[in-house]
C-alpha cells in the first residue's frame, strides 16, 4: 500500500523559477550542497553536483539560495529518475548501491535491498542490515548500476511498515540509531499502546517507533567486528598453512643433521679407537723388541 504524500505548495512558483540554475540546499552543515536544480516533483528536488543527482526530501530543506553568480564548473546534464513521491523514488533504486544522506550520524552507504511502506532494508559495511525509517531520510543519491554477477541477498526481515519490522525484532538485541545523543542499544521487548521498551542493564526506555531514525539487529558495528575477526583467523590459517613446510624443512633438516652428527661421531669415535689401537700396538712391539734385546745379551 502506498500512501499519498503529494500536496500542493505555496512556493512551486518559486521553485519552479529556480529550475535549471545553480542553488544551494541549506546553508551550512553536512547536507548543504551547491548544484543545478535539476527537478522539482511533488515531495522532493533533485540537484545535480557535478555528475551526480542527489534527491532531497521537501520536508526537510530548511532553506535554499539562489547563486546569482554561478560558482560551480558547468557539467552534463545527468538523467533524473522520475517518481510519484519521494517514498516511490527510494523503491526505484533498490538492488543498487546508494548513499542515505549526505553527511552526519545517520549517513550510510550500502546496498538498497527492499523497501516497504515508510521504511528501506539497507545492507551496510559495519552494521549490516539496518532498517531506515524512510520518513526521517534527507536525502538519496544512487550510484552507477554496475554490470555484474549477482550476490547472494542476506537474510532479513520484511513487513508492510516500520513498525511491522519492530515486531519482528522483539526480544532481540537491537541498536536504534546509528549515532548521536538518541543512539541505544538493548533487548527490545513487548510493546504497550505503540511504545516498545528497551531493556540494557538496569536501564528501561520507552520509545515511540515513528521517532526512530534506524535499527538494526544486534550491536552497532557488529558486521564490521565479525568480518574482521573472519579476517584475523583466515590470515592465521594461511600463516599455519604457509609455515607447515617451513616446519616440515625444518624438522628435516635437523633429522639430517642429527645423522650427519651421529656419523661424525661415528667417525670421531672410530678415529680415536684406530689411534688407541694403533699407539698400543706399537707400545707392545716397542716392548717386546726391547725385552729380546735385553735376552740375548
Amino acid at each position: 500500500m502506498k500512501r499519498n504524500t503529494k500536496r500542493q505548495r505555496s512556493d512551486d512558483n518559486f521553485l519552479h523559477a529556480m529550475e535549471g540554475k545553480v542553488i544551494t540546499v541549506y546553508r551550512g552543515g553536512p547536507e548543504s550542497k551547491t548544484g543545478r536544480l535539476a527537478d522539482i516533483q511533488s515531495d522532493y528536488i533533485a540537484l545535480q553536483v557535478d555528475n551526480k543527482i542527489v534527491y532531497y526530501q521537501w520536508k526537510h530543506v530548511k532553506s535554499v539560495t539562489e547563486n546569482t553568480s554561478e560558482t560551480v564548473s558547468p557539467a552534463e546534464a545527468a538523467e533524473c529518475e522520475k517518481a510519484d513521491d519521494f517514498q516511490d523514488l527510494i523503491s526505484r533504486m533498490t538492488n543498487r548501491t546508494v548513499q542515505l544522506n549526505q553527511g552526519g550520524p545517520e549517513s550510510k552507504r550500502g546496498k538498497l535491498h527492499e523497501t516497504g511502506d515508510d521504511f528501506l532494508v539497507l545492507e551496510t559495511e559495519d552494521d549490516g542490515i539496518v532498517y531506515f525509517n524512510a520518513d526521517h531520510v534527507k536525502s538519496i543519491s544512487a550510484e552507477q548500476e554496475e554490470d555484474g554477477q549477482e550476490e547472494e541477498r542476506p537474510e532479513f526481515e520484511m513487513a508492510d511498515d516500520f513498525h511491522g519490522i519492530f515486531k519482528r525484532l522483539i526480544h532481540k538485541w537491537v541498536s536504534i540509531n546509528r549515532g548521536g545523543p538518541e543512539a541505544v542499544e538493548g533487548i527490545l521487548v513487548d510493546n504497550s499502546d505503540g511504545h516498545y521498551t528497551l531493556v540494557k542493564d538496569k536501564e528501561v526506555l520507552r520509545i515511540y517507533p515513528f521517532h526512530i531514525k534506524s535499527i538494526s539487529e544486534g550491536a552497532k558495528g557488529a558486521a564490521k567486528k565479525e568480518e574482521n575477526k573472519d579476517d584475523e583467523n583466515k590470515g592465521e590459517k594461511e600463516s599455519a598453512e604457509e609455515e607447515k613446510p617451513h616446519e616440515e624443512e625444518s624438522r628435516e633438516e635437523k633429522r639430517t643433521s642429527s645423522k650427519k652428527s651421529k656419523r661424525s661421531s661415528r667417525s670421531v669415535r672410530s678415529s680415536k679407537r684406530e689411534k688407541e689401537v694403533s699407539y698400543s700396538y706399537a707400545t707392545v712391539l716397542r716392548t717386546i723388541d726391547y725385552r729380546w734385546k735385553r735376552g740375548r745379551k
